[in-house]
């Protein structure tokens, strides 16, 4: 045992003063003989034993008052062997900065606001000559402070400049850096405390093993890391509601001048409150449109859709904004859209023909076009052009964006030659076969082992052109290229709606040339539709006809849809996407002469970001992997006209459900850690760990309790020697 204040052990001398009371008052009596005291003898005897009794304990009853409040004042403690040690602290804070921690009813009283007060209770209750570091545990989680600190107010004041982050909380991640940092801290006693908010969607997916690995190794350094629960478990309740704009989707990413585009916007309610008149904003280039009213129940999605016509050319910035509830990280979906005057397409016929519909070219001339094949007032954004293959060359190229190459034989050098500095320069190149082709040339020249222009050679053709009973088709699948992802929600209908009768077989070369990717495959498993980038430009080829004699798909809804994809991925020249999440890297292409000039890029906060532009394959190219926050980048820069990208927050927190009092035990169980309610509690915890379970507390309420114990005494010998008196004065009358 030991004493906080062990220099008042001395007050317990004065357990000594009722002793020396009781001695210096002790009652002496005079012998007087009386003939008839022997008939009373025996009853006061035996009084006289009872009250020296009686006197004895209230005597002792008055020694132990000072003793016991002496110890008491001492402060001592009980420290059982072998717990904790002494010495200055090293305090490694494991903050939840994820975008759930920015949830709260009103300012200043997010998740993330506790997590401030409980990290300043935990400075403030630190020992004198304590060091403070900090590990952030949300979307590229980081250190705090570039070294660890003496100093509790620049460790807090950094704190206050953190913000939560656009993503989720990645424990094991944090909890790594953590076992890191501690080699860093010198002092004899370490302590690593979690300030988190518990939320399922974070600890429910967390990698349970990397978390494991994580906590042996801190273990392994001497400390078992703390939890200090940041929800509400103490007799108040979490605000769990929220609504979140989860999604806009919008066509194929480009637009046209004078195009008239539809935006779908997805917005959700999490929690169990109805939102019954809720505004959802529209706003592009900063200026609001249109405000549409929903009735939004409790764990509903809601499709809201909009419309606009983009009158001018250029990048133009869209945003979709539910009005603001406690967690304003989901209310805004933010967008980025292209806007061409038109995008020229080539078509290149191998197959003429005077009648309707029955040229090679046909079918593709109208999907591509279709307001201006059905003589609407409507803008298309894609203008087709044909020629027939011997008209062919560079000069009537012009200001074309794609060529599509449909069922031509071949082509000449010189022809192929523009086409290949055509590509190489940023042009799309689309190739569908037929039964004109010369595979020789395709195999030869076109293909060259993976070096020409194809990435894949046309191979053997399967099926039969008029066995209309045996066919094959698309199968569901999910599709990774921006070309057909379109097609990964049913609702814009399935390329398996159309049957392919006659098809080539993709193969590769002998060479090591890139094979490209498959960006869609048949039934059988033989590619379908194959991508391949060519220097600055692209090149798609399919395995079937781009008319209706080796296939339906000219007579299928899809059919539009399909190839208007694939040309505009296409047009895009290999343009990287402008609509990014949180943490991606944004890249731009720029003309080869920007390369070594330097870029200004806006951010979303405030500010500008330099980034200096690089040469690579022909073009300049210009990344910049600041992407923390939401919202718009926009790059500029002497003679270029600003490019806007659009970056949002993952909505995988938006459901603000916390562990529930069985998965969070469970939790505690698994792993082998402590769940505090708050920081104080952490404290005490350790406090009885490095000092000892202070016991002053009971020895008080016992002072007390001999304090009564010594009125009630007091009182019955009172009595006793009452009763005593009057009996020995009753005998002597």
């Amino acid at each position: 045992m030991n004493f906080l204040n062990g220099t008042l052990l001395g007050g317990m001398v004065l357990g000594a003063v009722p002793l020396l009371i009781h001695l210096l008052h002790k009652r002496r009596f005079r012998v007087v003989p009386w003939g008839a005291m022997h008939l009373l003898d025996s009853v006061l005897k035996t009084n006289r034993r009872r009250m020296q009794l009686e006197q004895v304990l209230l005597l002792l009853i008055r020694i132990g008052i000072p003793l016991f409040l002496a110890l008491a004042m001492a402060r001592p403690v009980f420290k059982s062997g072998g717990m904790g040690v002494s010495g200055n602290e090293g305090l490694l804070l494991v903050v939840d900065h994820s975008y759930s921690m920015g949830a709260g009813e009103r300012p200043g009283e997010t998740l993330f606001d506790r997590a401030r007060l409980e990290a300043q209770e935990l400075t403030r209750t630190a020992p004198q000559g304590g060091v403070f570091q900090g590990v952030l545990l949300g979307e590229g989680g980081g250190i705090l402070l570039d070294r660890p600190t003496h100093d509790p107010g620049r460790f807090l004041e950094a704190l206050k400049r953190v913000t939560p982050s656009a993503g989720p909380a990645d424990l094991a991640a944090g909890l790594q850096a953590a076992a890191g940092q501690l080699e860093k801290l010198r002092e004899p006693v370490k302590s690593v405390v979690v300030l988190t908010d518990f939320q399922r969607a974070s600890f429910g997916t967390a990698d349970r093993a990397g978390v494991r690995t994580a906590l042996d190794q801190l273990r392994g350094a001497g400390v078992d890391p703390a939890f200090v629960d940041l929800g509400a478990r103490r007799g108040g309740s979490l605000h769990t509601d929220n609504v979140a704009v989860e999604s806009v989707e919008f066509g194929s990413g480009l637009a046209g001048v004078g195009q008239k585009l539809q935006f779908r916007a997805a917005v959700r309610s999490y929690g169990e409150t109805a939102h019954p008149d809720l505004g959802v904003a529209f706003r592009v280039d900063g200026v609001e449109k249109t405000v549409v009213r929903v009735n939004l129940g409790p764990g509903q999605t809601q499709q809201v859709v909009f419309e606009h016509v983009f009158e001018s050319a250029g990048s133009h910035r869209v945003e979709v904004e539910g009005e603001g509830d406690g967690l304003a990280a989901d209310n805004r979906f933010v967008a980025c859209v292209p806007v061409l005057e038109r995008v020229e397409v080539l078509l290149v016929n191998g197959e003429p023909s005077s009648q309707a519909l029955r040229g090679e070219t046909d079918f593709a001339e109208v999907a591509l076009q279709p307001f201006r094949a059905g003589r609407m007032e409507l803008a298309d954004l894609l203008s087709a052009r044909v020629v027939p293959v011997e008209k062919f060359s560079g000069a009537v190229l012009g200001k074309a964006a794609v060529v599509v190459l449909a069922n031509v034989p071949k082509l000449s050098d010189p022809q192929l030659k523009d086409l290949e500095g055509f590509v190489k320069s940023g042009g799309g190149l689309m190739v569908w076969p037929g039964a004109k082709l010369d595979l020789d040339w395709y195999r030869g020249p076109f293909f060259r082992d993976g070096a020409g222009l194809l990435p894949l050679s046309f191979g053997e053709i399967q099926g039969e052109p008029r066995d209309a009973g045996r066919t094959v088709n698309v199968p569901p699948q999910r599709f990774e290229d921006s070309s057909l992802d379109f097609f990964n929600d049913p609702r814009n209908g399935s390329l398996g709606d159309a049957e392919i009768r006659v098809w080539h077989r993709l193969v590769p070369g002998k060479g090591g040339a890139d094979p490209g990717k498959v960006l869609a495959r048949l039934e059988t498993g033989d590619p379908f539709l194959v991508g391949r980038n060519h220097g600055a430009g692209r090149v798609i080829m399919a395995a079937t006809t781009l008319d209706a004699d080796w296939n339906s798909f000219p007579l299928r809804p899809v059919y539009i849809p399909l190839l208007q994809r694939l040309v505009l991925g296409l047009a895009s020249g290999g343009e990287p996407p402008r609509n990014l999440k949180v943490g991606a890297t944004l890249t731009s292409f720029l003309p080869a002469k920007d390369a070594g000039r330097r870029f200004d890029i806006g951010l979303p906060e405030g500010g500008t970001a330099v980034v200096e532009a690089v040469a690579r394959d022909g073009k300049a190219v210009l990344e910049f992997r600041g992407t923390r926050k939401p919202g718009f980048y926009t790059v500029s820069g002497p003679g270029l006209e600003p490019q806007h990208f659009a970056v949002n927050a993952s909505r995988a927190e938006s459901d603000l459900t916390r562990l529930s009092a069985g998965e969070l035990e469970a939790f505690s169980r698994e792993n082998g850690v402590r769940v505090f309610e708050n920081a104080a509690a952490f404290r005490k915890l350790q406090r009885e760990r490095r000092v000892g379970r202070e016991i002053w507390r009971p020895i008080l309420l016992g002072v007390l309790a001999l304090l009564f114990g010594e009125l009630w005494f007091q009182q019955r010998v009172t009595g006793s020697r009452v009763s005593v008196r009057g009996m020995e004065k009753g005998v002597l009358r």
